[in-house]
């Protein structure tokens, strides 16, 4: 299964601006990109508050064959099994190579991988992610959450695949492949 981490963030680093969760401040242009991929994918993972500020959009009849995971620490609470939709919506608190792999076993082939941060972190460090796809944004932040972390001792080489840019004056996709 191909994992491809799918992200936006400011010029300056961050996927969430200050502390609010979501992708409010993505151009049309990055929606536009992001609606593209995802529908080039069978399978999501995402962490619980991507999960929250998307489920609006994300919810299982815009996307029906797409499989969603998302991470939580507490996938047994009485909203998230109330929410649950088996083989469509799930919860879990299992480690990535055990999500790669129950996806992997059930033919999933392309999986997007939705962040935030600590998700991006995990995948990336347990060499599960393939491809990265991040939408810069032409904005500058100061603060917020970073791509992959915070807290995470990560040594990951990437290799430049394209840049494009997505509108004029931006923003611009940079597609990287890991480097394994």
């Amino acid at each position: 299964m191909n994992v491809v981490l799918l992200a936006a963030q400011s010029l300056d680093g961050w996927i969430t601006r200050h502390a609010v969760a979501g992708d409010g401040f993505t151009s049309a242009a990055d929606k536009a990109h992001f609606r593209a991929a995802i529908r080039g994918c069978d399978a999501c993972v995402m962490g619980s508050a991507t999960y929250e500020q998307s489920k609006e959009r994300m919810r299982p009849e815009v996307f029906p064959e797409l499989r969603r995971v998302v991470w939580t620490r507490a996938p047994g609470a009485a909203e998230r099994v109330a929410e649950a939709v088996a083989g469509v919506l799930e919860f879990t608190d299992e480690a990535p190579a055990e999500t790669a792999a129950r996806l992997r076993a059930d033919g999933r082939r392309r999986c997007a991988l939705l962040g935030g941060g600590q998700v991006n972190a995990a995948w990336l460090a347990a060499g599960l992610v393939d491809e990265v796809c991040v939408t810069v944004e032409s904005r500058i932040f100061g603060s917020g959450t970073p791509l992959a972390g915070p807290g995470w001792a990560l040594g990951v080489e990437l290799a430049l695949i394209e840049v494009k840019t997505l509108a004029p004056h931006g923003p611009v996709l940079l597609r990287y492949s890991i480097k394994k």
